[in-house]
């Protein structure tokens, strides 16, 4: 079976290559993937969720 990855914070950071206060911004704008919360300090995105993101496929 394949198994998507999840991706951190730092991760995501590396692949759009935009800061972490502009993620956070663009998430409360909706000009981002939300992701989803592990707990209450701790946020993943889908890898292809991202990746549609970077290829600009990414829909609100």
């Amino acid at each position: 079976m394949d198994q998507e990855r999840l991706l951190r914070i730092t991760e995501v950071q590396q692949r759009v290559g935009i800061a972490r206060s502009t993620i956070w911004l663009w998430i409360k704008q909706g000009r981002f993937p939300k992701g989803m919360k592990l707990s209450p300090s701790v946020t993943v995105w889908h890898e292809k969720e991202i990746n549609l993101y970077v290829a600009g496929k990414w829909n609100t």
